[in-house]
């Protein structure tokens, strides 16, 4: 039999939905879960819920651990090729591989997803390794990154981490002729940050591109370096 024949269809959604709603029940939890928690993070009923994870064990898009079940490998090889954005990613590898050249700093193009930062391209540099994004909302306004992008967008309220002095030179410079905001060890001791957004239009997704420079003063050539970065960035995107 095929899947939609074996399951029955979950009420008002179809078992596709279900299915996904079962996935992203899991994605949640990295260690797994079992029936009872993935019914409760679903909001699908137990019968269901049970029938949706072993038909997607069948598949290799959930695997079964004793009594907990996790991602699968199907799942996870499909991720691999997920990109945030193919398009910025394209015509932002060139610039970033050249900012990192001539600053010898970690170089990231990043996009904004709700309140978070998703790195799009990145090159490591003396840091090592790029950071992770972060996840907290006030963090992202403390980060040169973060606050690129906040402070692009037409209605964005201002965060709570900025006072309204901060907030309105923080837009008044990413409007301006050098639209560059710098972080002095304002996150990281010993760590500043640079980042410039990138003019993608008005419907677009924002977008900046950041250096991180270990150590405690800023060069002076390099604020240019990265917004010159960002004008070729977006340069090199399609035209629309």
């Amino acid at each position: 039999m095929g899947v939609t024949e074996q399951l029955a269809p979950v009420p008002g959604r179809g078992v596709l939905a279900g299915a996904f709603r079962v996935l992203d029940a899991l994605s949640a939890v990295p260690d797994g879960a079992g029936l009872s928690e993935v019914s409760r993070r679903s909001g699908l009923a137990k019968a269901t819920t049970y029938r949706l994870l072993e038909q997607l064990v069948e598949l290799g898009a959930v695997q079964r651990c004793g009594r907990r079940y996790l991602i699968g490998q199907v799942i996870a090889r499909l991720a691999k090729s997920w990109q945030p954005n193919p398009a910025l990613r394209r015509a932002a590898l060139a610039p970033v591989r050249t900012l990192a050249m001539l600053s010898g700093c970690a170089v990231a193009v990043t996009a904004l997803d709700g309140d978070r930062l998703t790195v799009v391209a990145g090159v490591r540099g003396s840091v090592g390794e790029l950071p992770r994004a972060p996840v907290d909302a006030d963090l992202v306004s403390c980060t040169a990154a973060g606050q690129a992008l906040l402070a692009v967008l037409p209605n964005r309220d201002r965060p709570d981490a900025l006072s309204a002095a901060q907030w309105r030179r923080l837009r008044a410079v990413v409007r301006g002729d050098s639209p560059v905001v710098v972080d002095h060890q304002d996150v990281v001791p010993g760590i500043c940050c640079l980042a410039s957004p990138i003019a993608l239009g008005v419907d677009a997704v924002p977008a900046s591109i950041g250096v991180i420079k270990v150590g405690r003063f800023v060069p002076a050539g390099l604020p240019d370096l990265v917004r010159r970065a960002a004008a070729e960035v977006a340069r090199n995107l399609p035209v629309r």
